[in-house]
């Protein structure tokens, strides 16, 4: 049998369709590009927006069309919202909208599985950095997002089955994981004695190289003592924070739901430089919230101003079903060109930010994942702080090793540099 796999949307989604690439591959099934003829063709859908939706339902048509005999199924946040948009589908699609997909998947393609070996399956993938999902579920309900409805309650996967993973990853190779998770601060919160610090440094404990990077965390998850044992972990953990701002208005946030201030978010950041000022700060931002006036709308551009983030993703507000805010849209939506103006502008701002915050390691040394080894001026790998980095002197063998590379100019939002002929990592030196 022949398969292939198109994932849509965050990385929680890849980290899962990484895991059903491996029991797939496991079984003797042979896995294709999305463009070549399959048998059955998996598609892990996206949700968070309508232009996630309707990509959605381009992939699940493309796939339809590519082979008339072959089997379609449709997992991930979208299939529960699938057959409101769709009512009559095709009798070869199959929507899987149980939070059990993986098994629901195997069950409809006649494989048989059970609990011990699910448990004991490492990430497919041919990326040199991994995405290792450890939990799943949000209990937060912000008044915009839809996730919570479609992905349940916190859900946290057994620590000793991460450290089973993470210790067969590093004997594979591998040097850079990303822990995710639909809300990854509340790891452990439905277990006794574990939450994500400690499995972190559990997770440092267990293996020799490995660096450890947060995928995203809330900012209300994260107190002095949190901080105090991550930065007593770096190298191995990342000095790079994705903290999800969403507005810097104190009014949108409220209305919004996001239990907390841009006071509280500008002093948990203070408090992160304070262990380390070239720490990355990076941030998700939504503009035309209902109710976003012109004027906080500007409270967010000089907040982001303020903060200096090192990278952003803006999005323009999607109204969602079963959430407050699509209700508010109605009557206090703001249109789309205004939108899309905002969109832009605040782009520019971050990318202002951006480059001066890149900029800074002009002359310093960062420690790079090599990704790419093409030898053009392509981005080579990501540095520790999640900076685009390319290294003149790679050589292929150093695809999937974090090594030193000496800045010494900026190009296109790319750090250049050399890579130090003693080719110890950062990592292995301490």
């Amino acid at each position: 049998m022949k398969v292939a796999i198109k994932t849509l949307g965050c990385r929680v989604n890849q980290a899962e369709s990484d895991i059903l690439a491996a029991l797939l591959k496991s079984e003797k099934i042979s896995l294709i590009d999305f463009e070549d003829q399959a048998d059955c063709y998996i598609i892990n859908s996206c949700a968070v927006t309508k232009i996630s939706e309707k990509k959605t339902r381009q992939w699940v048509n493309r796939a339809l069309r590519k082979n008339e005999k072959s089997q379609v199924i449709l997992i991930g946040c979208y299939s529960t919202l699938y057959s409101y948009h769709s009512p009559s589908p095709s009798p070869r699609l199959h929507i899987i909208d149980s939070p059990l997909k993986i098994k629901k998947v195997l069950e409809k393609l006649d494989i048989p599985w059970d609990n011990s070996s699910l448990s004991e399956i490492i990430p497919e993938t041919k990326r040199a950095r991994v995405w290792l999902k450890i939990e799943d579920g949000c209990d937060h309900f912000c008044h915009y997002c839809i996730v919570p409805y479609l992905r349940g309650k916190v859900r946290s996967e057994e620590p000793e089955k991460i450290i089973r993973q993470v210790i067969h990853l590093e004997r594979k190779g591998v040097q850079e994981i990303v822990l995710c998770g639909i809300n990854l601060g509340m790891f452990g919160k439905e277990r006794e004695n574990t939450n994500l610090i400690e499995l972190l440094e559990n997770l440092v404990r267990v293996t020799n190289v490995v660096r450890y990077r947060l995928s995203s965390i809330e900012p209300f998850l994260i107190d002095k003592e949190f901080l105090d044992r991550y930065f007593s972990l770096i190298p191995r953990a990342c000095p790079h924070f994705h903290l999800p701002l969403q507005s810097g208005s104190d009014e949108i946030l409220l209305k919004m739901g996001r239990g907390y201030t841009t006071q509280f978010y500008r002093e948990l950041v203070s408090s992160i430089r304070k262990y380390d000022n070239e720490v990355a700060i990076s941030t998700d931002i939504i503009v035309g919230f209902p109710g976003e006036s012109e004027k906080l709308f500007t409270e967010t551009v000089e907040f982001c101003q303020e903060i200096g983030f090192s990278r952003a993703h803006v999005f323009v507000y999607s109204p969602r079903p079963l959430t407050p805010a699509s209700q508010w849209d109605e009557s206090e939506g703001v249109p789309s060109t205004i939108k899309k103006d905002r969109e832009a502008k605040l782009l520019k701002i971050i990318r202002d930010g951006q480059l001066i915050y890149y900029r800074s390691f002009i002359g310093k040394t960062l420690s790079v994942l090599v990704e790419s080894v093409n030898g053009n001026q392509d981005v080579t790998g990501y540095s520790e702080n999640y900076i685009p980095v390319h290294g003149d002197g790679i050589e292929v063998a150093d695809y999937g090793r974090i090594i030193p590379v000496f800045i010494n100019r900026e190009q296109n939002g790319i750090l250049l540099g050399k890579i130090i002929q003693n080719r110890k990592s950062v990592i292995d030196s301490h």
